[in-house]
């Protein structure tokens, strides 16, 4: 690889990881470590990755889009680190077969990858893995395959990036999973195969993810499915030959040499892009899954018609593909899919079918298997919209200094009932109870070492022996809370603008809550919902949304206030469509500018200390180095709306000395039954 591919490689391994397979610390390291890799299908946009990659040759070819999602199928297997003074590397197969390679032996390592073996992949990736780090031995045991070989779905990519992902944790790489994908990309081409970016994507799971493919660049963005899909995946179990196909199509770029290469040209290109534009479209925000299902097996069946008029003249060999057209017209599926169309590079190698309903897919499995097919069920789940929270807690608190020289708001003490608790605690149940699946804390290195000590570290058994139990089993809360967290460093106090900004890659184009952590809420929901609950159902993935309480024109000075215009006319209604916000404002300006018809007099919305966002506010946020979060949120709400939540519920600013003192008094008569985590989940 060049220069710039190494540094580009090892400024991955500096990020933080986006997501962690498995946990690996102490022994846990020689006992094993189970980790699975999905196989991948690409619902739109195949051949788009190599397409788009000519693009350094010539601007005019559009870039490459793709629309790819992980299998149920994969490999499954646990890895280990060995323990000795020679770096081996040891991969046993589910069939019993194993491969023993020596890391520092790198003309074998070279010869084994040019092999036709499928060991090929392990040493094309050791010997990229070994131009950037310097690991020991390790043992994979692939004690499981059920991902179909050399029929579109990606297995020699899986191998790839299994071998890097189990490195990567038993050695601790640092690598996020672009630097996993990007190191078992160059592996895999290091053997004979000529795999595109597109086949990395296995080292996201089983998710939907959007690819952009422009010159070497690549952008990924997750897509929320908002109904659950039915697809059948079938193996034709016929023969199609891949090298053959990429030498074809290849052969019209990167400059056309007549009206059949214009047509490729087109049809990977901008057809392409509004091809997966639709897709993307129905996915995140058809919720009728009938409907979702119609609609993208419209979009498959019309992608692949225009295959056969555009890339089938170009290979007719090998793409003609009777087989596969023998299943997509099939009389006895159509009852039961609403369409489908070829995988990976086309040809008889497999299919996907887009079901009509879970009940539907069942039965067109049972007629693929007539046809003398094998079918692979693959369900993708409808997607919570909102699975991530980032709580800033770096920042410094003049307000009530100088208790806050030694700890954070977020770490006050607040009792509810019987029970005394740090602040955080209380907001991180809240999260929990809405199933928030990942807290991302924006922390400095004083309260990194406070959270990991809080919510990372087992209290030692002396001071839990003087505990009443019922309080001792707390700390398994604690731990249970730890395991969903992660942190960022914000090393100086730069501001919210700042910190949201170092989250964005491990958010991952996804909206996300931000909530902040100086702040003590309570609900008073009737139902038992709690506010940040009451918040999520306010959000359908369209538009942010912030939550709000009506405060006197004495608050105006503490808080962003909002304006609606219109206020929703039932009152069963919570979602209020915003027309102004603006940061403390003063009250002549709010008493021209942010009256809402329908509040008391001198009432206004003010922010709760909660929202859910969209990723429009980071590009809004990048926009200026001086933009403040509410003018940031102003200007996403001109552009995609914003609604506004009206909470049922309390909220003090503990970084304030009266608030935080009426926070004590409100909550000391309260009762242990109505603490945030035992409301019901939602």
């Amino acid at each position: 690889s060049s220069p710039a591919q190494e540094s580009s490689c090892r400024r991955f391994v500096d990020r933080p990881r986006k997501r962690r397979m498995a946990a690996v610390s102490g022994n846990d390291i020689h006992e094993g470590t189970e980790i699975f890799v999905p196989g991948r299908i690409c619902l739109f946009g195949e051949h788009s990755d190599w397409s788009g990659g000519y693009r350094r040759f010539n601007a005019e070819i559009k870039e490459g889009c793709a629309l790819v999602c992980g299998t149920t199928q994969g490999l499954y297997a646990r890895v280990k680190r060995l323990e000795s003074d020679e770096r081996v590397f040891v991969y046993k197969g589910p069939d019993g077969t194993e491969c023993k390679l020596d890391v520092d032996d790198n003309a074998k390592l070279r010869e084994v990858a040019q092999s036709p073996s499928f060991h090929a992949y392990i040493a094309g990736t050791l010997i990229e893995i070994g131009k950037h780090f310097r690991v020991g031995g390790a043992e994979i045991h692939n004690y499981k395959a059920d991902l179909p070989i050399k029929k579109g779905l990606s297995s020699s990519a899986a191998i790839c990036v299994l071998v890097v992902r189990a490195l990567n944790e038993l050695y601790n790489l640092k690598l996020t999973l672009h630097g996993e994908m990007d190191i078992a990309y160059r592996g895999e081409i290091n053997t004979p195969s000529r795999c595109g970016r597109l086949d990395q994507c296995v080292a996201f799971g089983q998710r939907v993810t959007k690819m952009t493919f422009d010159n070497d660049l690549l952008e990924t963005e997750r897509v929320r499915v908002m109904s659950p899909l039915y697809l059948v995946i079938v193996d034709l179990c016929a023969a199609k030959d891949t090298k053959e196909i990429l030498k074809c199509l290849n052969a019209a770029y990167p400059f056309p040499r007549d009206d059949k290469d214009k047509a490729l040209h087109s049809l990977l290109g901008e057809v392409n892009l509004d091809v997966c534009g639709q897709a993307i479209s129905i996915m995140s925000q058809e919720r009728d899954p009938s409907r979702a299902a119609r609609g993208l097996g419209a979009l498959m069946t019309a992608a692949q018609s225009r295959w056969d008029a555009s890339a089938v003249p170009l290979c007719p060999h090998e793409l003609t593909a009777p087989t596969l057209h023998r299943l997509l017209s099939c009389e006895a599926l159509k009852a039961h899919i609403t369409g489908g169309k070829g995988v990976g590079s086309q040809g008889d190698g497999s299919a996907q079918l887009v079901c009509r309903s879970e009940a539907a897919q069942d039965e067109a499995m049972k007629i693929v298997r007539g046809l003398g097919m094998e079918p692979l069920k693959l369900t993708i789940p409808a997607q919570k919209a909102v699975r991530c929270a980032v709580v800033p807690i770096a920042g410094t608190c003049s307000g009530m200094w100088p208790a806050t020289k030694c700890i954070g708001p977020w770490l006050f003490p607040i009792r509810v009932g019987d029970i005394v608790k740090p602040a955080i605690c209380w907001l991180c149940e809240e999260l929990m109870a809405a199933e928030v699946e990942k807290i991302i804390l924006v922390v400095n290195e004083a309260t990194q070492v406070q959270m990991e000590q809080l919510f990372q570290r087992r209290e030692d058994m002396a001071v839990l022996d003087a505990v009443p139990t019922n309080e001792a089993a707390y700390d398994e809360e604690l731990l249970s809370i730890g395991k969903l967290l992660v942190f960022v460093r914000q090393e100086r106090p730069t501001g919210i603008r700042d910190a949201l900004l170092q989250c964005e890659s491990i958010i991952e184009g996804e909206p996300f809550m931000l909530a902040w952590g100086d702040h003590f809420c309570s609900s008073t929901a009737a139902d038992g919902r709690g506010y940040v609950a009451q918040l999520l159902a306010g959000f359908d993935g369209s538009h942010s949304v912030a939550a709000m309480h009506c405060v006197g024109k004495e608050g105006l000075h503490s808080a962003g206030v909002f304006a609606c215009r219109q206020p929703p006319s039932d009152k069963e209604d919570v979602c209020w469509p915003l027309s102004h916000c603006a940061e403390k404002p003063t009250i002549v300006y709010a008493q021209e500018h942010l009256k809402t018809p329908g509040l008391e007099q001198d009432k206004y919305l003010a922010a709760f200390g909660q929202y859910v966002l969209t990723p429009a506010i980071f590009r809004k946020l990048r926009g200026s180095a001086k933009c403040h979060f509410t003018e940031a949120l102003d200007d996403v709400r001109k552009e995609e709306g914003l609604i506004g939540v009206l909470i049922q519920g309390c909220r003090w600013d503990l970084g304030r000395t009266s608030s935080y003192v009426e926070a004590l008094q409100a909550q000391a008569g309260s009762r242990a039954g109505e603490l945030p985590a035992k409301r019901a989940r939602v």
